[in-house]
């Protein structure tokens, strides 16, 4: 996909969702795509058979931003960072997030560093290693925020995610409806452009 094509879409997307991308952003998220391409041929990053990654990965990851649901600043840990998704659009997107990009993976942690370096993010961190050891290693009740999509079943994530927070911490889930306890926490709904799946996020607070 050619760069206006790229920027058109995101440009769309995001703005449905109620998010403005500035400039540098929306470069950031192109050459994001574009080093995702190159990379996947490689390690298996993404599905090969997913074309619309635009909105299935790099549009879904931002949905929080419309929700208001990230707050400026906050410290955000990504639990199975994987492919960086929905971490570092957020990361790119928000405003002055630290973001910490939990992944045991070691060709994943690889193109996780690859990634911060070539666009040149500052505040972000790879977090490498096994969550347990994670938490054992300094990083316990450090975030004001966990995110995760398709690490693990939905309640499995708020025990794993629990670990990481400060008192009062939250907990976002990308999951559908159907995968949550809906006496427990706040569920957002959403539908991103393009996308044909309806999606919930599942707002937890710790």
């Amino acid at each position: 996909m050619n760069k206006d094509t790229f920027l058109s879409q995101i440009s769309e997307g995001a703005e449905a969702l109620g998010i403005h991308l500035n400039s540098l952003a929306k470069d950031r998220l192109f050459l994001y795509y574009s080093e995702l391409e190159r990379w996947n041929r490689k390690i298996n990053l993404v599905s090969r058979q997913q074309h619309d990654w635009i909105a299935m990965h790099f549009l879904d990851s931002l949905v929080p931003l419309g929700l208001g649901l990230v707050k400026p600043g906050s410290r955000v840990v990504d639990l199975g960072a994987g492919a960086g998704f929905p971490g570092m659009p957020l990361k790119i997107a928000g405003e002055g997030i630290f973001l910490g990009m939990a992944e045991a993976s070691g060709k994943k942690c690889a193109w996780l560093r690859h990634l911060a370096r070539v666009l040149k993010i500052d505040g972000a961190q790879v977090l490498d290693g096994r969550f347990e050891d994670l938490v054992n290693n300094g990083w316990a009740g450090f975030f004001d925020l966990a995110v995760s999509r398709a690490a693990a079943k939905p309640h499995k994530v708020l025990d794993l995610a629990h670990p990481f927070l400060t008192s009062g911490g939250r907990v976002l889930v990308y999951t559908t409806e159907a995968l949550i306890e809906k006496d427990l926490g706040k569920v957002h709904p959403y539908k991103v452009q393009g996308s044909k799946v309806p999606s919930v996020i599942w707002e937890v607070t710790i």
